[in-house]
């Protein structure tokens, strides 16, 4: 029997008015028998094995607490040992009228005339009554940090991990706007489009844009709701069901455009001299079409499912997602589906791309040692090989992050997930450095845009 149990605070006498501020740490965990004494000393008949309960304390100057199956014990600055029975087994229910949800632990703050009561969650439970789920494969910021905004408090005495997301969100803004519209001086150039991947890449430049801009309002909105800034319900209700539907679709559109660049390049490889670049033109504009209302029509089951609760007790409102068992299982086998085909198929490409650039080559030189070719190919196609390789290595921590945990365990530490719900912004922001500053003809052609628009300008 090792039970997690720590002493927070020991007083003689109680102090109703008080505030009380502790931390919880590793020298002040109750030991069980089990870690005190010897196998044949716990073995023996309580009566026998009770008189040797000072002993501990006298050997142990840091010991503060420790236990067996029926009493606990607590140690005073004088090295003497106090007992008294422990229920291990107790329902705490608050005597029957336990408020909590989901399996929440009920305390009452005194046990005979009790005037309020708090509630310990379940882990992947959280707030007053614990009446939130954080499960699910992908998380909302309002799930992930809501809980950490203090309502009615300026910015500046905020929990550091708010000041954390506000920068965060100003640098993904401002280098994601700076990235995209670079990018989309590059791509909408005729000469930058003369293949399918120059449309790819230019649409992705816009939705970015628009993603990026629909991302800081989301931050702004969440930080004026959950301060009170906001009272109007049919608003907040409005950006509840609309605003996480839009970066969704932005965010997976822009995974598959990328997959669909891959894809482009690994075909043209292959074909050598048959590929057709005005075919690629024709079927790039569809594939952008169908993505898009592909991507539309898989999350438009997420905002019938969005509701918008008040928490009376925290005097708060809540942006919450609630699932069906059987939706929740469509909702995560969807996102697998959404992340992991964009992912194979940029590990795919890639592999194709180099397989075959060097294949092609050792055939015209049959001279040459393979090894030598294969250098060669992996130096010309780098830029092909930077952009999907760095596309994967950001693809696995979201992978895990997603996928590999069940659920957020406690809303008070959620840096794990706040971690992977920034990452899934980091390809958008680096489409200019992962396809233009990498390939000689696209720098080309945005110094050629960019003077065009400076002429133009003066």
């Amino acid at each position: 029997m090792f039970n997690s149990y720590y002493l927070i605070i020991l007083r003689e006498q109680i102090i109703v008015s008080a505030i009380i501020s502790t931390q919880i740490i590793p020298s002040h965990r109750c030991l069980s028998i089990h870690e005190l004494f010897n196998k044949t000393l716990v073995n023996r008949h309580l009566l026998r094995r009770i008189k040797y309960y000072h002993i501990p304390r006298q050997a142990r100057f840091d010991l503060v607490c420790f236990y067996d199956d029926v009493h606990f014990c607590l140690c005073d600055l004088f090295r003497r040992t106090n007992r008294f029975e422990f229920d291990h087994n107790m329902t705490y229910d608050c005597r029957g009228y336990n408020v909590c949800e989901n399996g929440g632990q009920c305390f009452m703050d005194d046990p005979k005339c009790p005037t309020s009561t708090a509630c310990v969650c379940q882990d992947c439970y959280y707030g007053s009554r614990c009446q939130f789920s954080t499960k699910g494969s992908t998380l909302s910021l309002d799930t992930i940090v809501g809980y950490q905004i203090r309502p009615n408090i300026d910015i500046n005495r905020q929990p550091f991990i708010v000041k954390v997301v506000l920068i965060l969100t100003m640098i993904i803004f401002i280098l994601g706007i700076i990235s995209s519209l670079l990018s989309c001086l590059t791509f909408q150039r005729e000469n930058s489009q003369t293949v399918g991947c120059g449309i790819y890449l230019y649409t992705s430049s816009i939705t970015s844009i628009i993603m990026f801009c629909i991302f800081t309002v989301k931050v702004c909105l969440l930080l004026m709701s959950q301060l009170g800034s906001i009272k109007n319900h049919v608003f907040m209700y409005i950006q509840c069901i609309s605003i996480d539907f839009l970066l969704q679709i932005l965010l997976s559109t822009n995974d598959w455009l990328c997959a669909w660049v891959a894809v482009e390049r690994a075909v043209s490889i292959f074909q050598g001299v048959h590929f057709n670049k005005t075919k690629s033109k024709q079927i790039a504009r569809w594939i952008i079409c169908i993505t898009l209302l592909f991507n539309i029509t898989a999350y438009i089951h997420d905002p019938i499912h969005r509701y918008l609760v008040d928490d009376v007790d925290e005097q708060r409102t809540w942006f919450i997602t609630k699932f069906s068992v059987s939706f929740q299982l469509h909702d995560w086998l969807l996102h697998l589906f959404h992340f992991s085909i964009p992912f194979s198929t940029n590990c795919i490409s890639t592999l194709i791309i180099i397989i075959f650039a060097t294949r092609i080559r050792s055939t015209i030189h049959q001279k040459e040692i393979y090894r030598k070719i294969l250098r060669e190919q992996i130096h010309q196609h780098k830029h092909l090989l930077i952009s999907s390789s760095v596309l994967v290595l950001i693809a696995v921590p979201r992978l895990i992050i997603s996928f590999l945990f069940e659920c957020m365990k406690t809303a008070r530490n959620p840096w794990l997930y706040l971690v992977g719900y920034f990452i899934a912004f980091i390809p958008s922001m680096l489409t200019f450095f992962l396809f233009v500053l990498p390939s000689k003809v696209y720098k080309e052609e945005l110094i050629k845009s960019i003077q065009h628009v400076w002429l133009y300008e003066t």
